[in-house]
Order: structure tokens, then sequence, then C-alpha cells
């Protein structure tokens, strides 16, 4: 009797966490890793290291921790992926690193944390509209609509703030920087839009009854969007100054890098998580939050300029984020 009385207790609360709660809360978390993932990568500015060794070594650190898991798991027999998924996913990884990646770190050298980081969320929360509706299909209903103008007028507002603020004793190159932010933002939406695709069939329960069904290890995605990085940038930096380089960095510079590389294992791991849940859209409205949680980040430790844009910045990017909670 006891036993008929908990199902439905266990069935209520199954329910309440639907997979938009769940990618929701996921998306949110993910926004708090890579703040500290970038807020740590930015303290390297300060010091004479190149921006490929700084990727190269971050992106070893979820390769390092995730690849043992799945050479664990393919020698007991138990590790399946689609070969279309893979392929898919290294192009996910170039997309990232090459014109994402590389472009941010020049970005912050260029115009500073608290610029360039609205400036490539702005861009990329246009683009990702533009690229789910038209590629993915994907729904852009009215509060999408309204969180996404929220949002960019944030970005732009918190953009407008750092505008005049020299970095490193040098002056903003503008131009140079804003080109940065645009490579950067068409990299990450390429590569959020391509996980997208790989990930949502997941979800289809029509599919998942089929026999032949393969659900794609988020471990498959971790390890090949940042093997793609250790690799492209290992190739790149070698050739130009050869392997020695790699242990010309001072200890500290070690100590950011592997610091920014756990943290941003874990944003890496939940932004997957909440795209197998949300569509492209959603999922970059949501991570928006640390776009105001990086301009704060740029003041308080890097001195860059406070302001009512800033303020303002801030409390519409919040709304935004709340908005967009309640688009489907």
């Amino acid at each position: 009797m006891s036993s008929k009385q908990q199902a439905p207790q266990i069935g209520a609360s199954q329910k309440s966490w639907k997979p938009e709660t769940v990618g929701f809360c996921s998306a949110l978390a993910s926004a708090v890793f890579y703040t500290i993932s970038l807020s740590s990568m930015r303290g390297l500015t300060n010091y004479d290291v190149s921006p490929l060794w700084s990727l190269g070594v971050k992106e070893l650190v979820s390769v390092c921790c995730v690849l043992p898991v799945i050479l664990v798991m393919a020698l007991r027999g138990k590790y399946r992926f689609r070969w279309g998924a893979f392929l898919a996913l290294v192009a996910a990884g170039l997309s990232c690193e090459i014109v994402g990646s590389i472009p941010h770190l020049w970005a912050y050298a260029a115009i500073g944390l608290a610029l360039a980081t609205p400036l490539v969320q702005a861009a990329q929360l246009i683009f990702s509209s533009i690229v789910g509706a038209v590629w993915l299909k994907e729904r852009v209903t009215k509060s999408k609509i309204v969180a996404l103008v929220l949002l960019v007028v944030a970005v732009f507002l918190l953009g407008g703030n750092g505008s005049g603020d020299p970095i490193a004793g040098k002056e903003m190159k503008l131009g140079l920087g804003l080109f940065f932010c645009m490579c950067t933002a068409i990299g990450y939406c390429g590569q959020l839009s391509i996980m997208r695709r790989v990930l949502r069939d997941d979800l289809d329960e029509e599919a998942a009854k089929r026999p032949d069904y393969v659900r794609t290890p988020t471990t498959l995605v971790m390890v090949t969007v940042t093997g793609v990085g250790v690799v492209v940038c290992g190739i790149l930096l070698t050739a130009q100054k050869g392997p020695g380089v790699w242990l010309e960095p001072p200890i500290e510079c070690w100590r950011i890098v592997v610091t920014a590389g756990i943290a941003n294992m874990f944003g890496f791991f939940l932004q997957i998580e909440s795209l197998r849940r949300l569509y492209v859209l959603k999922q970059a409205l949501v991570a928006s939050a640390q776009t105001a949680a990086l301009c704060l980040v740029g003041i308080a430790l890097f001195g860059e300029t406070f302001g009512i844009l800033t303020a303002l910045g801030v409390a519409l990017v919040l709304a935004g984020v709340i908005v967009s909670g309640f688009s489907k």
C-alpha cells in the first residue's frame, strides 16, 4: 500500500524537472564557470605569452581529464558514437578555435575585457537568432525577441562604458578590436549551431526508439572540440617558434591557464547539457549573464571604468535573462 502511495510522488518530482528547466539552469551555471575561465585568461595580458600557448594548454586540461574516461569505456565495450556526429564536431571545434577563441584573446589585448566581451555577446546573439531561424528552423517567440532586444541594448551600453580605457599601457585599437569581436562571434555561433544540430536528435522520442539509435556522448563532444583546439594551437605555435616554446612561460602563467582550463571544462560540460534541451538562441540568451559578470570582473580586478552605463547595462542583462526564462 505504501509503495503505491509513493509512486505518484516520484512521478510528480520527475515531471517538475522538465528539459527546459534543466537546460536553463545548466546554461546559467555554464555562464558562471565561463566567467571564471575568461577572467583568468584576461590576466595573461600582463605576460608576454602567445595566445596559441594559453589556448592550447587551456583546452589540454579538458582532454587530459575526459579522454581517460572515454578510453576506459571503450575498453569495456560500452562506448558508441556516430562517425557523422564526430566529423561535425570536428568542424565545430575548428570554428570555435580558429575563428572564435584566438581572435577572442586578440580582442581582449586590443580593446579590453569590458568592451570586447559585450560586443562579442551582442554579435553572437544576433547571429544566433539568424542561424537558429534559418538553418535550424527554431522558433523565434515574442519573449525571445524581447529578451534579444534587451540584451543587445544592454551589451552596447556595457561596451560604451569602456571605450576610452588603456590596456596594459597601450592605446586601444578600436577598429582592429571590433574586427576581432565579429570574428569571435561568428566562430562561437558556428560552433554552437553545429553542436545543437548534432545534439538535438537526442531529444527526438521517435528517433530514440529505433534499434540503431546512438546518443551522442557528452564526453565525445568535449574531447573532440577541445582536442581540435589542442591540435590547431600545437601545430601553429610549434611551427612558429619550435617545441621549446611550450616550456618557456613562468609557473604563474601555468597556474592561471590550468585554473582557466578547469573552469572551462565544467562550463563546457554544462553548455553541452543546455544545448541538448534549449534552442541555440535561448541558450545564447541565458549565457548572456556572463557579459554582465565579466564586465564587473574587469572593473573590480583590472581597473576598467565603472559608470552609469555599466549599471544600466547590468540591469538590462538581468532583465533579458529573466525574460528568456519564460520563452519556449
